[in-house]
């Protein structure tokens, strides 16, 4: 026999959604009920499909029924310890009168958490029976029991409310555009781009353990990590049973060049930028690539994890000599590139290159040995 079943699916309002579906499947299928006869007064059928599912006797839809339920769960000590999570189905048969019976578990979990989902299901509170054609019926549902550690942390498509920052997004891009500070490293290096951070909100709204999950420099991860630990408290966000719970936020914080410092010629446009010109850049008292090779390497802050390897690296000498927008041609790992790409951002003021007696944007390509013994 198909019976009534009260879905559960994560979404940001799941059992609200699905609660619709189930009810909309119960209208599809009413025409199954006709075989009957004279249900009102014939509590030993059941039905599978009805036009309105069993609710609370105060009111409100079928989010509110699993509420009351999950209410009246006591999790068992598996649970609480985080060794166990998931969820029982429990069909329970909802009769004429409203009083459940014959609750049996079609989904198991473990022994203690289906004895404890029986337990909290034949505690519910007597109901408004389910309808067919304005007859009050016996209704068979199945009903989902969430089992949930104290430490368990949502996404944003488990909860009813997810956390929201104070004022909501206009707030929180306000308050990011006031705190933010764009990196040196940005200007130089002409970068544009995200860096993606989750964040834990507690039940209190703190903020709780930060990592980056999508990185543009050093220097702006550092920047974007500052930010999100310096946040105000957040409106947590709530689970089904309307209590606070921790929940994992993604932010994007974006960072682009601003405009020139006041003397400062803007980077050169990259297709007018010379790859060979009449002078080439140089350093300052002395001439050639291996003079920049050097300089760089002993530039050089190797990290902790270094790669041993060849590489190139690529970036601009602008005409009033300064570096920027550098990029590696082939990657010997994150730490050792950002390590490179570091030390050619602190190489000193070049003689720029010249064409037709003018300075000009000219971009270097310079070979880099990474020998680790």
């Amino acid at each position: 026999m198909d019976f009534c079943s009260i879905p559960f699916r994560p979404h940001g309002g799941w059992l609200r959604r699905l609660f619709v579906g189930g009810l909309l499947l119960a209208i599809a299928h009413s025409a199954a009920a006709q075989r009957y006869g004279q249900y009102a007064t014939d509590t030993s059928q059941v039905f599978s499909y009805v036009d309105q599912l069993p609710t609370l006797p105060d009111g409100g839809d079928n989010v509110a029924l699993v509420k009351a339920i999950q209410k009246q769960l006591q999790l068992p000590a598996e649970v609480r310890e985080g060794r166990v999570e998931g969820r029982v189905f429990v069909r329970v048969v909802v009769g004429v009168s409203g009083v459940g019976r014959k609750a049996t578990v079609v989904q198991s979990l473990s022994p203690a958490c289906d004895a404890a989902a029986l337990a909290a299901v034949r505690r519910m509170p007597r109901l408004l029976p389910g309808l067919y054609q304005g007859q009050p019926v016996a209704t068979l549902l199945t009903i989902p029991v969430m089992f949930l550690s104290p430490r368990h942390v949502f996404v944003a498509n488990e909860v009813a409310r997810p956390a929201r920052f104070p004022g909501g997004d206009a707030a929180l891009e306000a308050w990011l555009l006031q705190h933010k500070t764009v990196p040196a490293e940005v200007q130089q290096r002409d970068l544009q781009g995200r860096v993606s951070v989750r964040l834990v909100v507690k039940p209190d709204g703190r903020v709780g353990a930060t990592e980056v999950i999508n990185s543009l420099c050093p220097s702006c991860d550092d920047e974007a990590l500052r930010l999100v630990r310096s946040f105000p408290r957040w409106q947590p966000a709530l689970g089904y049973d309307d209590q606070p719970v921790a929940q994992y936020q993604v932010l994007h914080i974006w960072f682009r060049p601003g405009p020139p410092a006041a003397g400062v010629a803007p980077p050169v446009p990259e297709n007018q930028v010379f790859s060979q010109v009449e002078q080439m850049p140089g350093l300052p008292g002395s001439v050639g690539e291996a003079a920049i090779q050097t300089a760089i390497q002993e530039l050089i802050h190797y990290p902790e994890h270094v790669v041993s390897g060849d590489t190139r690296v690529s970036f601009v000498v602008e005409p009033d000599g300064r570096v920027t927008r550098p990029v590696l041609l082939n990657s010997l790992g994150t730490s050792t590139d950002e390590a490179i790409l570091d030390a050619v951002l602190r190489l000193p003021r070049f003689e720029p290159g010249r064409q037709r007696g003018q300075a000009v944007a000219v971009r270097l390509r310079v070979p880099v040995s990474i020998q680790i013994h």
